[in-house]
């Protein structure tokens, strides 16, 4: 799947137009502080509208202060952690082993013809086909980037008309930039598979067969233990640390109820009549949703939406944030997760 030549690698070639000006429209959809904090750090003017931004940024690069891969760079970070679906795996040490020392790692990947991607990008913005675009490596963890292409369908009703008894019903084409990454944890041996946020109707599990075999000859994926996130749902709903907005419970006899609070910013169990009902249900059924608001607390400044999903055991994880503000939600999920594992 991946691709391992260089024709779109714009350190070997100068970006075009068409490049450049992609690479801004993708940067300025996301949330202006980004950028401003992107300029503020190298002493850059970052005050204005998304439109001065973008004139700055734009006499930046004609003037060389920036290149086309700071742009890239800065676009993966924003993309490489917002609003992603994450499965978590736990790898056995001796899986982990190999990785664990520079030299090993790069002759690993040396093997596989990967060794000139170690600590290294491709500033790619919008590559034909999937491709391998970094691998980031530290004593601590390793991690693995892949840039895409992705295509999907949006009703565009204002376009539908009817002839001659006949209805045409209109879709645009909606071509956008996708990330997916592999981010192992050297010390833990916790890995999670992140995939941005992909067009309505694409299946998760899908995409997820898709890396599992594309990361299978790199890191031995069969080998690590799927961590069941679902186990999670109850102890974090008795935590105190969240706001539940909406919990779905299955019974033993197949039977499923919801709950829904009255609004996003109302806890579920606000509502004496849900608490009561939800007190009962928790005792004899499993849990197959927890929708929650993630309270501000220690590295976690603003408040963090996140599904945990007992199906396909994912998490989604709603809106841009920061790279910090993800790991802290999901050490707490894990925290929750080998909790519950040792009261089974």
């Amino acid at each position: 799947m991946s691709k391992k030549g260089h024709s779109t690698d714009m350190n070997s070639e100068s970006p075009t137009a068409a490049e450049v000006n992609l690479a801004l429209d993708y940067l300025l959809a996301h949330k202006k502080e980004f950028i401003q904090e992107f300029l503020r750090e190298r002493s850059l003017f970052f005050s204005g509208t998304k439109s001065t931004l973008r004139r700055r940024l734009e006499g930046y690069l004609g003037d060389g202060q920036l290149g086309i891969a700071d742009l890239v760079q800065l676009l993966d970070e924003i993309e490489g952690w917002g609003n992603q679906h994450i499965y978590l795996y736990k790898a056995p040490s001796q899986i982990v082993e190999p990785w664990l020392e520079e030299n090993s790692a790069r002759r690993h990947l040396d093997d596989l013809g990967l060794a000139d991607l170690f600590n290294r990008q491709r500033p790619l913005v919008l590559p034909e086909e999937t491709t391998l675009s970094a691998i980031e490596w530290t004593l601590e963890r390793i991690r693995f980037v892949w840039v895409e292409k992705r295509e999907g369908e949006e009703r565009a009703s204002e376009e539908d008309f009817e002839r001659e008894g006949m209805v045409w019903r209109a879709y645009r084409v909606n071509v956008s930039r996708g990330l997916v990454a592999f981010d192992w944890d050297l010390v833990s041996g916790y890995a999670m598979l992140m995939i941005q946020r992909l067009h309505r109707g694409t299946k998760y599990s899908q995409t997820r067969g898709r890396f599992t075999r594309e990361l299978e000859p790199i890191v031995g994926l069969n080998y690590f233990e799927p961590v069941l996130v679902s186990r999670a749902i109850q102890p974090i709903e008795a935590s105190g640390e969240v706001r539940r907005r909406q919990l779905k419970y299955q019974t033993r006899r197949g039977g499923k109820a919801t709950f829904t609070s009255a609004g996003r910013s109302q806890d579920t169990f606000e509502d004496p009549n849900l608490q009561r009902a939800g007190q009962a249900l928790q005792r004899e059924t499993a849990s197959l949703l927890g929708n929650f608001y993630w309270l501000p607390k220690d590295t976690l400044k603003h408040e963090l939406h996140c599904n945990i999903y007992a199906a396909d055991q994912r998490i989604g994880i709603f809106g841009e944030h920061r790279e910090q503000e993800i790991r802290y939600v999901l050490s707490r999920i894990l925290h929750y997760c080998r909790g519950a594992s040792r009261t089974r």
